[in-house]
């Protein structure tokens, strides 16, 4: 390809149907096709998906590292798990209150995964449907 074959710089044609600016976050959705459609939604959901993952994988160091400190004061309890006799009631209480709000935590995390989940498979399958419908056409 020669230079004289190349457009001038910012006249190339469109890689896609949508028109508008490149920057706008309200794309003209309407000359998509709904195969097209569903894809850009599926890389929607999982670029959220990865961005919640992120996020987990913070938590989860942040978590571990609250589980060695918890390893490391075990040694303070008997072989049944309680505390001396002079321990104060209140830190046993904390304690408790940190452990109950971790275990809320991971559960609205595990809950939130599976619907993300739930909605990757209906796309997936979807797509699947199109992709055998335009082979049989």
């Amino acid at each position: 390809m020669s230079d004289s074959d190349t457009p001038p710089l910012g006249q190339r044609p469109k890689l896609g149907p949508i028109d508008g600016k490149p920057v706008t976050t309200h794309p003209d959705l309407s000359r998509l096709s709904p195969a097209q459609r569903g894809l850009r939604d599926a890389l929607l959901r999982e670029f959220k998906a990865r961005k919640a993952k992120k996020f987990v994988e913070k938590q989860v160091h942040y978590i571990n590292g609250n589980r060695q400190v918890a390893e490391s004061i075990k040694i303070l309890f008997d072989e049944h798990g309680q505390p001396p006799a002079n321990a104060p009631i209140e830190d046993i209480i904390e304690e408790r209150r940190q452990l109950e709000y971790q275990v809320r935590w991971f559960e609205a995390m595990l809950l939130e995964l599976q619907t993300r989940l739930l909605r990757v498979r209906e796309i997936e399958a979807l797509a699947l449907d199109v992709l055998e419908r335009s082979e049989r056409d």
